[in-house]
């Protein structure tokens, strides 16, 4: 009886082992895809910043020139 219990805990003990390693890898995967779309949101964030910046300083710089109506 002892040897069979032994045995049933093991599997138990492996079973739950297997679920928390898949779990844990489910969620670095989400993690990365979340890193990965926070680093784009970031960038493009940056990247509208610069645009609107030259833009400003491109008025500053020659003041008769049109106003920018792609913006």
């Amino acid at each position: 009886m002892a040897k069979k219990r032994n045995q049933t805990q093991q599997n138990v003990t492996r079973t739950a082992k297997s679920i928390k390693d898949g779990a844990d890898a489910a969620f670095d995967a989400v993690q990365g895809a979340t890193e990965a779309v926070e680093s784009a949101a970031m960038n493009a964030v940056d990247k509208t910043a610069d645009a609107v910046n030259k833009a400003a300083d491109d008025d500053d710089e020659n003041p008769k020139r049109p106003v920018n109506t792609y913006f």
